[in-house]
C-alpha cells in the first residue's frame, strides 16, 4: 500500500553567507512554515509542417511560494528580505523530510510580504523564480527550527 505524503514533510531551507571564519555559507531553516509550493510551467511551441503538426517545449520556468509565521531570530527571513532589496539571488532548498532528498536552486525573490493583522500572528509570504537549473541532493540532517516559546 502506498503511503501518502503530508504537507509538513516538506520544508524550505535558505543558504546564507556565513560570518564564521572558514565557513562560506550556512544553511538555515525558515521558521514556522505554514505552507509552501513549487510550480513548474512550460510554454508550448506549436509545430505545423506538411508532414506533421504538434507541440514542443518552449521555455520551462519554476517558481516557489512559502508562507509562515514571523518568528524572532529567523535568520533566513532576515536574509531573504535583505537579498531582495540588494537584488541578489537566494539559494533555496526544498527538502523531503521523509527521504532527506533535496532540490536546490538560485531564486530571484519576486515578492516578499509581511502581514500584521491585529490579534493574529504576524506572517510572511515569499515567492521566487528559478534562475538557472535545479541541483538534486541529500541531507544528512536538518538544521534546527524555531525554539519553543517558554
Amino acid at each position: 500500500m502506498a503511503v501518502e505524503f503530508r504537507g509538513e514533510e516538506f520544508l524550505y531551507l535558505v543558504e546564507v553567507p556565513s560570518d564564521t571564519e572558514g565557513e562560506t555559507t550556512r544553511t538555515y531553516r525558515l521558521f514556522n512554515q505554514t505552507s509552501g509550493s513549487t510550480t513548474s510551467e512550460a510554454d508550448a511551441i506549436d509545430l505545423s509542417t506538411k508532414d506533421k503538426s504538434g507541440s514542443d517545449y518552449g521555455n520551462v520556468t519554476q517558481s516557489i511560494s512559502v508562507e509562515g509565521v514571523l518568528t524572532e531570530g529567523d535568520t533566513a527571513i532576515a536574509y531573504v528580505k535583505t537579498a531582495q532589496r540588494q537584488r541578489k539571488f537566494v539559494k533555496i532548498i526544498e527538502v523531503n523530510t521523509r527521504t532527506m532528498t533535496t532540490e536546490a536552486g538560485n531564486y530571484m525573490i519576486s515578492s516578499f510580504e509581511r502581514s500584521f493583522s491585529n490579534g493574529e500572528h504576524a506572517t510572511y509570504t515569499l515567492e521566487g523564480s528559478l534562475n538557472g537549473s535545479i541541483q538534486e541532493g541529500t541531507l544528512a540532517e536538518l538544521p534546527e527550527g524555531a525554539s519553543d516559546n517558554n
